[in-house]
């Protein structure tokens, strides 16, 4: 029987061997492929299938291929690679589907599934994701197609290579001095890989893939994940950092002086950049970021979109009105012209070229859009999220509310956001204002109503 807690809003994951398994794969590939066939249009019987470096990955990857043969497909096995190479490949292959095999920032104990229809079509909960769930844990017996599928190996490194450098200027990257933090997850040996003769000094920490994370969890959104990076940027004195996740698809920046770089201030970096060729076009911006971020959008000619964060439903909501580029505080940053999907390393590598550009400290880059206060984001526990957030609508129900991901209550000079969390019993608060004394008086505040 599955544990359909595994099912979350934006992929499965869960603890190896207890709750996610070679028995629970195999079966959640099966209800995958009648998903796939409901939903029709189906253009070949090929899926993609990648899958990270933790320890129960290859088990799962033999149980999860071998369900997808007993149905006459045929699976592309590009092996232990990143999920944003992973996105590449299902988009260029032009497979019918595809599955990356990960927990992305989890500790060593969970594994999970990323699951994506044609073109890179991101399947949530709210995309697919609750259909394949109830498919699977039906009790039914499915039988073995007559004519199976077949595995193919497929090394798609040279073509990932050429791709991902004929999206960035490379002339433009001037000599920088990096460090990488790659947290023993996939992405040191893609950096070693393609980087080649660019005009920069890396340095590789963590590099060697390994599933037990020997060094630190790959999570680098946690500032205790950062302590290594932090150091190494001010003993050596490099230019910037990066962090990434286990999977590869978030990555978080670090300036000259070890200070953490929000990833809201990415987006605007970024997009200040794209639309200086491409203007007039849509940016997407998340609930949580600063308003610093949507008035660099509009200063560079573009248009701000408000959204919710979750990689599945920005994904559909950049398909669905055609946006440019988005980002997500959390390190993820989607591009139209990769198929409305993230890739950490193009991010990396766009965010170098603007550096050598401006010619300028990172600090220095960073500095005009550390214009307000901010809270940073903070959980409470809470017995009825629901509850909660009504009381808080009621608390401020003088000032303009917008409810696109749990409440944004506006003022002049602050504003916060609460939200529930979709994995835990908590609800989320991050709170700005224009100066640090009314930051406080106004977190009090807030946080007083909500406990």
């Amino acid at each position: 029987m599955i544990n359909s807690n595994i099912f979350k809003a934006y992929d499965i994951r869960g603890v190896y061997p207890d709750e996610i398994n070679e028995d629970a794969v195999y079966k959640i590939g099966l209800a995958f492929l009648e998903f796939l066939s409901k939903k029709g249009g189906l253009n070949n019987q090929q899926i993609i299938i990648g899958r990270d470096m933790r320890l129960s990955s290859d088990d799962l990857f033999d149980a999860l291929a071998q369900a997808l043969v007993s149905q006459s497909f045929d699976v592309i096995d590009i092996g232990r690679i990143s999920t944003s190479f992973f996105y590449w490949a299902l988009i260029s292959q032009k497979a019918a589907g595809g599955i990356m095999i990960t927990a992305s920032h989890n500790p060593a104990q969970y594994n999970g599934l990323k699951l994506y229809g044609e073109g890179g079509f991101p399947i949530g909960a709210t995309s697919g994701l609750e259909e394949i769930r109830e498919l699977a844990l039906k009790d039914k017996t499915i039988s073995i197609a007559t004519a199976l599928g077949r595995i193919q190996e497929k090394n798609l490194w040279p073509e990932y290579t050429e791709f991902i450098k004929s999206k960035v200027d490379l002339s433009r990257i001037k000599p920088l001095k990096i460090i990488a933090d790659c947290g023993n997850g996939m992405m040191g040996p893609e950096i070693k890989k393609i980087i080649g003769d660019l005009p920069v000094e890396i340095e590789i920490l963590f590099g060697e893939p390994d599933g037990s994370f020997p060094n630190h969890e790959a999570d680098p959104v946690k500032e205790e994940n950062l302590i290594d990076l932090k150091k190494a940027i001010k003993t050596k004195g490099a230019d910037l950092g990066v962090a990434f996740d286990g999977d590869g698809d978030r990555i978080c920046f670090i300036d000259e002086a070890g200070e953490s770089v929000r990833g809201d201030f990415i987006t605007a970096l970024i997009a200040q950049d794209l639309l200086k060729k491409s203007p007039g076009q849509k940016i997407f911006y998340e609930t949580r970021s600063s308003r610093a971020v949507p008035e660099a959008i509009k200063a560079a000619g573009g248009v701000a979109v408000l959204g919710r964060a979750g990689h599945t439903l920005i994904k559909t909501q950049m398909r669905q009105e055609d946006i440019l580029f988005g980002g997500e505080l959390s390190g993820h940053y989607f591009y139209r012209d990769l198929g409305f999907v993230e890739n950490s390393f193009i991010t990396m590598l766009k965010v170098w070229e603007i550096l050598s550009s401006q010619q300028q400290l990172f600090s220095v880059l960073c500095a005009p859009l550390k214009k307000y206060f901010n809270s940073g984001e903070i959980n409470f526990k809470v017995a009825d999220a629901d509850k909660t957030l009504a009381g808080i609508e009621l608390h401020f129900s003088g000032a303009p509310i917008k409810k696109i991901d749990g409440l944004t209550v506006e003022y002049p000079d602050w504003w916060f956001n609460l939200r529930k969390s979709n994995t835990e019993p908590l609800v989320r608060l991050n709170l700005e204002a224009n100066s640090a004394s009314l930051l406080e008086e106004k977190k009090r505040e807030v946080i007083g109503s909500i406990e």
